[in-house]
């Protein structure tokens, strides 16, 4: 059991140290490079080959995706009502506490744990969850929602593509079902290494206090993907990739909304650490006792 749980989460582990030390010794580490590579190719690919793996069960994808958005809207709610009644600081927490790392560490996490179904899952949730974090998250953080905004996202075009070829039950050219695939195979270890990258610029402040309130935000997290899996009636890897991407760290995405508009970034900064390093803990313990 030991070594499935390593092969599970040290490839995640590895490449993601990587990112960090590299950055530590002062290696050049191109990250707005790495950010549009990502952003404008990486995950459109991504997103278009995994949503064409779920084709066959449409009924499926779409429950799951509901699901999710489900899940996500539960943790916003239950983040703010926590945030209020705390008295933290309201937009920078709430934007932190409600969003996942369902893409850097989400995605890789879920293909060695459950194979390429569940990246496909694990790839539906991100969708959900990129377009939450680009206008409510966008809108929570300064008051403003453009959907100009959306539209110029690359992700979206992704969704589109995939949403023709299954709508139309046609297959996408084998070049470029080959030209995606190439594309979206540099996605996870470019995410990977930048996570490490990322976590080596953030400064950690107030341990004891973020520690604790990150600790709250992923179980409540977990909670919530194994309240909403048994209300989908989710049993196999669909009920495992919910929970999973439920229980992942702060996203990285909300210290640049933080820091963009002033929401608390070294609070912010110092949840995203803290709870990336618990969850290299407590994937291996679901994976024991959940999974």
């Amino acid at each position: 059991m030991f070594s499935e749980l390593f092969n599970v989460v040290s490839p995640v582990l590895f490449i993601s140290l990587i990112g960090f030390i590299w950055v530590k010794k002062e290696y050049a580490f191109p990250t707005d490079f790495v950010t549009r590579i990502n952003m404008n190719l990486g995950a459109p690919c991504l997103v278009f080959v995994g949503l064409l793996g779920l084709r066959e069960d449409i009924s499926a994808m779409t429950t799951f995706m509901l699901a999710s958005l489900f899940a996500i809207i539960i943790l916003l709610i239950l983040v703010s009502i926590f945030v209020y009644i705390t008295g933290l600081p309201k937009r920078g927490y709430i934007i932190a506490l409600s969003s996942s790392n369902c893409g850097n560490m989400g995605i890789p996490l879920s293909l060695f744990a459950f194979g390429d179904l569940g990246m496909s899952f694990a790839i539906a949730f991100y969708v959900v969850g990129s377009i939450f974090q680009y206008t409510v998250s966008l809108l929570i953080s300064h008051g403003n929602m453009k959907i100009g905004e959306l539209l110029r996202l690359s992700l979206l075009w992704g969704i589109l593509a995939a949403v023709f070829f299954i709508a139309t039950d046609s297959e996408p050219p084998i070049w470029v079902m080959n030209t995606a695939n190439l594309l979206a195979g540099i996605m996870i270890p470019l995410m990977l290494l930048a996570l490490g990258a990322s976590l080596a610029n953030l400064k950690i402040i107030k341990l004891s206090k973020i520690a604790t309130i990150g600790a709250i935000k992923m179980f409540a997290g977990i909670g919530i993907g194994i309240f909403v899996a048994n209300w989908f009636g989710f049993e196999g890897v669909d009920r495992n990739v919910l929970i999973l991407q439920m229980s992942m760290p702060v996203a990285v995405f909300s210290y640049l909304l933080a820091a963009r508009y002033n929401r608390n970034p070294d609070e912010v900064a110092s949840l995203i650490f803290t709870t990336t390093l618990m969850s290299f803990i407590l994937v291996p313990l679901m994976m024991l006792f959940l999974f």
